[in-house]
């Protein structure tokens, strides 16, 4: 009968730990003889009874803590994270700064070739006869950041001086300088004063050309020094 059987049935717990009384274990038996269903019911109990061995009841009200020191491994990893993220972050703005630089040169170069193309032979034919203009010396100088092995993301890619005959000119092409801030740069004498040469604004990641002069004369420089703001000195080169 479904009574017999639901009442039967609650009684496999407890007939698998081996807590009935002979009259209650036979009437167990007899039911598993003949129900399929209740079979594979103590087959799935009778695994868990070598577990329930193993369990201390006396541990049974305690509240689990976390591992001494977990709570710091985890900020510190996620602090780690975090900074590797920005490191990336920060190479890949690079990157996308120096390709776009690249590519603003490549049409640039592209631009100039075709006005030269445009204006063909007309102009060809005018410059056969003049005479070409002086090429400007530039004298190549090492403009390093300074302090030097300081990372402040500024990276000078080339500079020189012009030595005119009403004063010196500094020329470089660089990147990484304060997107807005304002750059001093001077020229230093024998005496060790500084003659201003001008001053410039940072473009951040993407690169500039300055050209700075100053009414120093060129035999009269040796050193160039660029400050920022605060009067720091951001790139220097002693000649």
């Amino acid at each position: 009968m479904s009574d017999d059987h639901e009442r039967l049935r609650e009684l496999l717990g407890a007939h698998v730990l081996g807590h009935l009384d002979d009259v209650e274990a036979g009437a167990v038996r007899a039911h598993l003889d003949g129900c399929v269903a209740c079979r594979a019911e103590v087959a799935d109990l009778e695994p868990l009874v070598a577990r329930l061995d193993a369990v201390d009841p006396t541990h049974l009200d305690e509240r689990p803590s976390p591992a001494a020191g977990l709570g710091a491994r985890i900020r510190s990893a996620i602090a780690a994270e975090q900074a590797e993220h920005e490191r990336r972050d920060l190479a890949d703005r690079r990157e996308a700064a120096h390709h776009r630089s690249r590519r603003r040169t490549t049409l640039l170069a592209a631009a100039a070739a075709v006005v030269v193309l445009a204006l063909g032979v007309g102009v060809g034919l005018g410059r056969a006869t003049a005479p070409a203009p002086p090429a400007v010396p530039l004298e190549a100088i090492s403009l390093e950041v300074d302090p030097p092995g300081e990372r402040t993301g500024i990276e000078v890619d080339s500079a020189g001086l012009v030595a005119h005959t009403w004063g010196t000119e500094l020329r470089f092409e660089g990147a990484g300088f304060e997107e807005g801030a304002v750059y001093r740069a001077a020229f230093r004498d024998d005496a060790g004063r500084l003659t201003p040469a001008g001053e410039f604004l940072g473009t951040g990641e993407d690169e500039m050309t300055c050209q700075l002069q100053s009414a120093l004369l060129r035999a009269d420089v040796t050193a160039v020094v660029v400050r920022d703001e605060a009067g720091r000195t951001v790139l220097s080169s002693a000649l």
